[in-house]
Parts: structure tokens; C-alpha cells; sequence
């Protein structure tokens, strides 16, 4: 990872200053200087030298402006301030306001999420055997496929390729269900990132076409350039990017698969930097969904599944093997855990909802 962005916070409120800190070094940033008004003469010189960016919350005006004055005179680090006192992190403004914050913050810094690199995906790829099954469970699975009757959204970033290639080798194939996998990675990368998940998994992964149905027993990778809806006729790729900074947008991809699926669609947030999906997981929670998260301390990165839990919206959260443990369960519960010779077909999931 090349140098990262070094950071100094100045705010009188020591709530303040503790929200910022743990933001800022969620993304891998740096807090370099962070102190109140009438402390920051006293930071040494080395630890100011050293800000690229900083953030300034004090309500005295009689404490703010010899602090701004200083801090023009530093030099050309940008100054940031007036971005107001963030919320609670169990309120959704909380997810508004961190998004502002950082939506600032690259504007000066330019992109702030790190993503997984080439090598570290390709090192995922070990040499151990696939299992035997594996070639007759996918040509069964090829033969069989139907529609299926749930989807759940796999959403990750920096962490997630990992997380989710545990998760998937632990599924079998006669999973009456389909997967819809949004990863933020670099777009070169995307063939890469299919051909090592589907190295040991008994699950069919293709890259998602427009007019895709979502068949049981297969994970269709979200594009990460373009955005993605659905209709009676499948899965509708459009031209256009995605809504925001980084693609897939997660929140986009849960909004419109709700649109279309209601609580037939679900979702598992896997390790990544940010709040991608929080904005959409309340809207789910509200329309009966699931939405189950990694456990934070099993994460490269905890942010995006934590702040699912901070919303109080994750309803399971474990390891990425156990993850799959539970869906396997609570397929055999609900009767979406077939034997692969059933020929029954559930309803299509390519239906809108209340058909």
C-alpha cells in the first residue's frame, strides 16, 4: 500500500474528536494531530509538518478563528470545517454524514478506499486438489438449472475476496438459491477475481450479462463499470455507471433488487472499508429481508458490516464459514436445500414481488 493520507483534527468536543478518530483510522488513515483549540500550540512542530488535510469542528468563535489563522498560515494543507457534529451511529444520518465527510476529504486527497490487489487475489488460488465431487456436482448443476427462489446479495470490499471464497467453498450446489456477488474491485481484475472463486467452490460463478435470470446453485459477479437492474426479461446491464464514487454501488444494487424482489432477496455484508450498503440495509430490514454480516473481529476490515450492526440491521453475524453454516441450515429449514435430481421448479424469481 503506497503512503496513505496523514490527518489532524482540532475540535473542542471530546465526542467530537472520538468519532473522527475512529472514522478516519477505519479508512487507513493517519490522525497525526488531534487535540482541542487551546492544545494545538502546544503539538509538536514534526506531527503539524506532516498533515495533508485538516479537519477543524469548534463552536467558539473566539477559539476557532486564532486556530484557522494559524493554520493558514501553515502552509497549503486544505482546511475543513462547518461539516457539523455527527449523529449517533445507530441514526441513518449517521451513514449521510460520514459520507459527506469523506466525499470532502477526497476531493483533496483524491480516492480513499483501498482495494485488494491483483497479487493478493491470485494468491488465494492454492494448489490443493478440488474436491472429487466437484466436476458432476457442476454438470448436474448445469443440467438442473432453474430459476431460483431466493437471491442473496454477497457485498464486500478490501477483504471481501477472501472472506467470500471461504464462504462459498464451504456452500454445496443443491442450494434452491442464487447469489448476486457486488465486489469493489478494480474492473481488470474482475476475471481474475471469478477464476479463483470458482476454483474449489461447487457453485456455478459467471460474470452477470443483461437478460441473466438468477439460476439456483450459481453466483452471477455484479460488473463493477456498469449498473445493474432487473425486469420480467432478467437482469438489465445498463451503460451507465453507477451512482457514487465506487462500483458496484452496493446501496444502488440492494435498492433495485428490492424493487423487484421484495423479501425475496437478502443480503451478507462481507469485510470491507466504508459504509457501502448501509444506506439501503434499514429499507430492506423494514421490507422483512435478511441481512447478515462477517463478525467485525474476522474481517480485513470491519467498516461495512460494522456499521450494518451499528444500524442495528444485521440479524446473524459470524466468520465466513459460518456464514455458510447458517444458510445451509436455514435452507434445510425452509426447504431451499434440494436433491439435485428434483425436477420441480420453485416459482421464478424473475417475477416482480406480489406476483
Amino acid at each position: 500500500m503506497s503512503q496513505r493520507p496523514e490527518v489532524g483534527v482540532i475540535a473542542d468536543s471530546p465526542l467530537q474528536r472520538h468519532v473522527l478518530q475512529g472514522v478516519l483510522t477505519a479508512y487507513g488513515l493517519s490522525v497525526n494531530v488531534i487535540c482541542e483549540p487551546g492544545m494545538f500550540e502546544h503539538q509538536p512542530e514534526e506531527r503539524i509538518k506532516k498533515v495533508d488535510c485538516w479537519l477543524v469542528d469548534i463552536d467558539d468563535e473566539k477559539q476557532e478563528a486564532p486556530v484557522l489563522e494559524c493554520l493558514f498560515e501553515l502552509g497549503d494543507a486544505p482546511i475543513l470545517f462547518g461539516l457539523g457534529k455527527a449523529p449517533a451511529k445507530h441514526e441513518e444520518s449517521y451513514i449521510s454524514w460520514e459520507r459527506r465527510l469523506f466525499a470532502k476529504l477526497e476531493e483533496h486527497l483524491g480516492r480513499l478506499e483501498v482495494l485488494d490487489s491483483e497479487e493478493s487475489i491470485m494468491a488465494l488460488s492454492t494448489e490443493e486438489a478440488p474436491r472429487a465431487q466437484d466436476s458432476l456436482t457442476r454438470r448436474m448443476a448445469a443440467r438442473s438449472a432453474k430459476p431460483a427462489r431466493e437471491v442473496w446479495i454477497l457485498a464486500a470490499s478490501l477483504g471481501g475476496p477472501a472472506a467470500v471464497k471461504e464462504f462459498l467453498d464451504n456452500l454445496p450446489a443443491n442450494l434452491d438459491i442464487g447469489f448476486l456477488y457486488a465486489q469493489h474491485v478494480d474492473p481488470h481484475f474482475s476475471k481474475v477475481l471469478t477464476q479463483v472463486l470458482s476454483r474449489h467452490s461447487e457453485l456455478e460463478l459467471h460474470p452477470l450479462e443483461n437478460g441473466n435470470q438468477i439460476s439456483a446453485g450459481e453466483v452471477l459477479m455484479v460488473p463493477v463499470d456498469r449498473a445493474v437492474s432487473f425486469g420480467s426479461m432478467g437482469a438489465m446491464v445498463s451503460e451507465v455507471p453507477w451512482k457514487g464514487p465506487y462500483g458496484p454501488s452496493i446501496d444502488q444494487l440492494l435498492a433495485n433488487a428490492l424493487d423487484h424482489f421484495g423479501n425475496r432477496c437478502h443480503a451478507i455484508v462481507f469485510s470491507g472499508m466504508g459504509n457501502d450498503g448501509a444506506m439501503s440495509a434499514p429499507r430492506m430490514k423494514r421490507a422483512g429481508c435478511e441481512i447478515w454480516t462477517q463478525s467485525p473481529d474476522s474481517c480485513a476490515n470491519s467498516s461495512m458490516p460494522q456499521s450494518i450492526c451499528d444500524l442495528d440491521c444485521s440479524s446473524f453475524s459470524g466468520t465466513p464459514t459460518e456464514l455458510a453454516a447458517a444458510l445451509v441450515e436455514r435452507c434445510k429449514q425452509n426447504g431451499t436445500l434440494v436433491d439435485q435430481d428434483e425436477t420441480d421448479a420453485p416459482h421464478n424469481l424473475t417475477q416482480p414481488k406480489g406476483v
